[in-house]
């Protein structure tokens, strides 16, 4: 080669070489961006303002659903074998009370009704989670219609309509799971919104109140008190203002006061309260209820032990805390309560370790339904409270209370085996909410391991 080509060649690649650095320099930086929960970089050269708002936006989800789908935690072995003695005791005390009765009949129904319920239970805690939270709305549709439907074709019973089947479907059963389903995903998808009056509180009002109105209707007044609950918790933990609380619980109040003073309510209400001053002016059942309790006859077959269990309608469902009192005297009663304290609060570990806030808020909503209706069944029972019809989760006698618990405890367990990674219930509740954020970490980005991997890239 000449020495004019060398020097020709060398020039083209001088000038190739500083055409590649200047186009380099020119270049932006465009930091990769990980898609397990830290805020994509955003650059004029790239993006738009708002096509890079909705790109974050489909990371975010992404990486949410990968975290769902994996399911990289472990199984909440604990609450497994806490659910698994609180049924299993339920399972003797349904025997215990039912056999004066009915012989083996009810025990062997629950069986079988136990049965369906863990087969509900495994299905619901293998099926990804967020499944249900895009069925949020048909879940809801279908409650409401079996609502209004029991009101025209349920069976009637002293004069009201609950049921279908004999008793074998309670569509508000139901309904306790649609509400916790669809207010999660509302409340969830709401963000910093659920604070406001348009966004959060009148919507809010709106779906409650037609749930909890069609329950009133049947009537069915404390499961109405159970579903107002597990909305007002779902709502306050997601981010709710206290004062909208403070109105929805004052307008909620007076409602069910006005309806329970013209129905048969009322003269339960009025019968409790003379009771408390006069014991023989209490309901009849209460009474017996007491008795039962203070005899203290235990487990042993024996006639005077069947025919005072005899004299409790519905000891097997309603009253069932009361026949635990008699067969296992006040230590029995005691343990079933540590066991239900112990229950809220492994769910409350598995809501703060939660993949994202639609999982967390839906453990809220699961745990406040069975806590609060194991409070009324209790106080029901101990004459603490006017009588009830609150079956004691997990313990009770009847199909539907029994298969829907379970079916939702699947669903809690489910978002348990999703988590990535475990932390103390107490490490992280926060009980803020002025900022109009929620009370739970903000897991749509990852939760906590997101939120400290984002601290550190802005470092």
């Amino acid at each position: 080669m000449s020495e004019k080509q060398t020097r020709n060649t060398g020039s083209t690649r001088a000038t190739a070489s500083t055409t590649r650095s200047t186009t380099t320099e020119r270049r932006p930086a465009t930091p990769s961006t990980r898609t397990t929960g830290a805020r994509p970089y955003k650059t004029a050269a790239t993006l738009s303002a708002p096509t890079a708002s909705v790109a974050a936006e489909r990371r975010t989800r992404t990486s949410v659903r990968t975290r769902v789908t994996s399911a990289t935690g472990e199984w909440d072995y604990p609450l497994l074998a806490i659910m698994a003695i609180i049924l299993a005791v339920g399972l003797v005390m349904v025997f215990s009370a039912s056999y004066p009765t009915f012989g083996v009949s009810y025990f062997l129904k629950q069986v079988a009704w136990l049965g369906l319920g863990t087969v509900a239970l495994i299905v619901m805690a293998r099926i990804p989670y967020d499944w249900w939270q895009r069925l949020a709305i048909p879940i809801m549709i279908v409650a409401l219609g079996l609502l209004a439907a029991v009101l025209i074709f349920g069976d009637e019973v002293l004069r009201a309509k609950r049921t279908f089947l004999n008793g074998s479907i309670q569509p508000s059963e139901i309904a306790k799971l649609a509400v916790v389903i669809y207010v999660s995903t509302w409340v969830a998808s709401k963000g910093r919104r659920v604070a406001e009056l348009s966004g959060g509180l009148i919507p809010f009002g709106v779906i409650i109140g037609l749930v909890t109105s069609l329950i009133i209707l049947e009537p069915n007044f404390s499961t109405a008190i159970v579903v107002l609950a597990i909305g007002i918790a779902i709502f306050f933990v997601g981010g709710a203002d206290v004062k909208q609380l403070v109105v929805v619980g004052i307008i909620g109040a007076v409602m069910l006061g006005l309806l329970m003073w013209q129905s048969h309510a009322y003269s339960r209400i009025t019968n409790w309260i003379n009771g408390l001053s006069d014991p023989s002016a209490a309901e009849e059942n209460v009474r017996y209820a007491l008795e039962l309790m203070r005899q203290r006859n235990g487990l042993l077959p024996v006639q005077a032990n069947w025919t005072n269990k005899l004299s409790v309608a519905l000891l097997w469902s309603d009253y069932l805390f009361a026949n635990v009192g008699a067969d296992l005297g006040l230590i029995g009663q005691l343990v079933v309560v540590v066991l239900f304290a112990v229950f809220g609060y492994r769910c409350l570990g598995i809501a703060l370790n939660a993949p994202d806030k639609f999982g967390a808020l839906a453990v809220i909503g699961v745990t406040t339904w069975v806590l609060t209706q194991a409070v009324i069944h209790m106080g029901t029972s101990l004459a603490l409270i006017p009588a009830t019809g609150q079956p004691l989760p997990l313990m009770s006698y009847g199909g539907s209370s029994l298969v829907i618990t379970l079916a939702a405890l699947g669903l809690v367990l489910g978002i348990g085996h999703a988590s990535p990674e475990k932390k103390s219930v107490y490490a992280s509740f926060a009980f803020g909410g002025r900022d109009r954020r929620s009370r739970v970490p903000d897991l749509d980005r990852g939760g906590r391991a997101g939120e400290r991997r984002k601290t550190n890239d802005e470092r």
